[in-house]
C-alpha cells in the first residue's frame, strides 16, 4: 500500500466537533423513525383498526 493513502487523524478537537454533529444527526433519524408512526396514526382519517383477512 501507498503510504500516501492513509489518512491523518485529525486533533481531538475536530474530532469531537464531527463526533458530536454524528451523534446529533444519529439521534435526530431516530427520532423520526420513531415519531413517524404516531404521526400518520393521528393523520389518519380512518378510526377502524386494520384488520387482516388469513
Amino acid at each position: 500500500m501507498f503510504l500516501g493513502a492513509i489518512p491523518r487523524r485529525p486533533d481531538k478537537e475536530t474530532a469531537y466537533k464531527q463526533l458530536k454533529s454524528h451523534v446529533t444527526l444519529f439521534g435526530a433519524f431516530v427520532l423520526a423513525v420513531r415519531v413517524v408512526p404516531y404521526v400518520l396514526h393521528f393523520i389518519n382519517k380512518e378510526k377502524e383498526e386494520l384488520k387482516l383477512d388469513l
